[in-house]
């Protein structure tokens, strides 16, 4: 269980690194990181697949490969695109805060068959986890998005699409690898849902183009300002990508969906964080407590479950 946690952790500081990457690329846009990000991903798996002489593929039950595409578009393309239509027009805040009650709700749903624990145990941590969430984006009741009212309804639903897209990818995600559906390894399991996001890449691609949410065609590329866009896409596409679902697939594995889901608490706190040391400050009085609470809350869960 304790390489479990510790997998689990390092994937939420490696999911961490997307909070400040977007800051990082301007004047391209968030979206055009995403698409570079997926390519990265998708080609770096792909090569390692190959590397291994697609015995991965090879060796998928007879249907395994459209699950994988649907855990590849669910978990990353189509989340992802759907926060960054989201976001214009509801703002960060709100869609941070419904994106946030992920935790709670996958370790609620997780909470099942021989790893089930009492819902009397597993409440303090979870109203702690969700308490410090709230703190943290508690200001997104205070925005006032400019968007009409058809267009703050049309935002929210989609960050609830994006909600139900990763807690679909979590869930189903984690039941293959516990219950041995394959018999590929961790790393090999990346692989193939990073290849698998190279299919639904084209439609990303088109989304952006159609509703303006990429810089690229304006700009174009051959600009200063590709390197840093290059440079954290490399990053983002090899660690946050790459290598943190390859950490998650650990933690999928050996730990119960109930205690694994508490740990995506970890990308938060690990994105403050790093957000606090971007801007050059330390946290707000409020925002100290959400992240006591919140480790305060994953701590209680670890205990709750090793005992």
């Amino acid at each position: 269980m304790t390489l479990g946690i510790l997998a689990g952790l390092a994937a939420g500081a490696l999911w961490g690194l997307t909070f400040v990457a977007p800051l990082m690329v301007a004047p391209f846009k968030p979206m055009d990181l995403v698409i570079l990000r997926t390519l990265v991903f998708g080609l770096v798996s792909l090569a390692l697949l190959a590397s291994r002489g697609f015995r991965d593929w090879r060796d998928l039950p007879a249907g395994m490969s459209w699950t994988l595409v649907l855990l590849g578009a669910a978990g990353f393309n189509v989340y992802f695109g759907l926060i960054a239509l989201a976001i214009p027009l509801v703002g960060t805040s709100i869609v941070a805060l419904i994106i946030g009650a992920l935790p709670v709700a996958m370790a609620i749903g997780g909470n099942r068959g021989t790893d089930r624990l009492s819902f009397r145990r597993l409440l303090p941590p979870l109203t702690a986890i969700a308490l410090g969430l709230a703190i943290v984006n508690g200001a997104a009741f205070g925005e006032t998005p400019e968007a009409g009212r058809p267009g703050i309804l049309l935002g929210v639903a989609l960050a609830v699409g994006g909600f139900a897209s990763w807690y679909w990818y979590g869930m189903r995600n984690a039941a293959v690898l516990r219950q041995g559906e394959v018999a590929a390894d961790a790393v090999g399991w990346t692989a193939l849902t990073g290849t698998a996001t190279l299919a639904t890449l084209p439609l990303l691609i088109a989304i952006a183009w159609a509703w303006g949410l990429s810089a690229a065609p304006s700009i174009g590329l051959a600009v200063p300002a590709l390197g840093p866009l290059v440079a954290w896409s490399l990053m983002v596409g090899l660690a946050s990508s790459f290598l943190a679902t390859w950490l998650w697939s650990i933690a999928s594995t050996r730990l119960p969906v109930s205690l694994a889901a508490q740990l995506i608490v970890s990308e938060t706190l690990f994105g403050l964080t790093y957000g606090f040391i971007h801007a050059g400050r330390w946290p707000s009085l409020a925002e100290a407590a959400a992240i006591v609470l919140m480790v305060g809350g994953v701590v209680g869960a670890i205990r709750a479950f090793t005992r």
